[in-house]
């Protein structure tokens, strides 16, 4: 599906469901052709030990792109074990979408109480990079090299940002 770039596009946010999963499924092949985002979370997974924690809530959102009668996810979003993931569509990127799905996704973690989420962002990805610094997520430790299994060899900066608000009274 092609959206006409000259008439106005609309977006939302849903959780994901089984209603969209083949949209869904669709969604994530296009996205892996365009970033190697999910490849370094397969190799990252394989080289790392997984956070303690994995009684905490999960959430997926899909960014829904409409145009009349058209709608299709054009980017996705999720927290799981305190971890955020997060890809839009090249073609969808730069309008303020991450910062939408970011909006939600913060917004969600404090309904349910996490005190922190977190994420893996490859260095040399500068959007996601200066969306994460402009939510005050924190670099914590040094950056990792990841080689993938297609041969390129990127960089892995681990962020952190705690939700808990300190109490500040006396």
């Amino acid at each position: 599906m092609t959206f006409d770039r000259t008439k106005p596009i609309t977006f939302s946010l849903e959780e994901a469901s089984l209603r969209r999963a083949q949209a869904w499924q669709s969604l994530i092949q296009n996205l892996m052709s365009e970033t190697d985002t999910f490849l370094v979370a397969s190799v990252r997974d394989g080289q790392i030990v997984a956070e303690e924690n994995t009684d905490e809530p999960a959430i997926t959102l899909l960014l829904i792109a409409e145009q009349q009668n058209d709608t299709l996810p054009v980017g996705i979003a999720s927290i799981e074990n305190g971890e955020i993931g997060m890809a839009i569509l090249k073609d969808f990127q730069g309008a303020g979408l991450g910062q939408s799905l970011m909006v939600a996704l913060l917004d969600w973690a404090e309904v349910v109480k996490l005190e922190k989420v977190w994420l893996d962002v490859q260095t040399d990805n500068l959007v996601a990079t200066h969306l994460y610094d402009k939510f005050d997520f924190k670099k914590v430790g040094s950056e990792v090299n990841l080689t993938l299994p297609n041969g390129r060899v990127t960089k892995l900066q681990h962020m952190v940002k705690f939700l808990v608000k300190e109490n500040t009274s006396l």
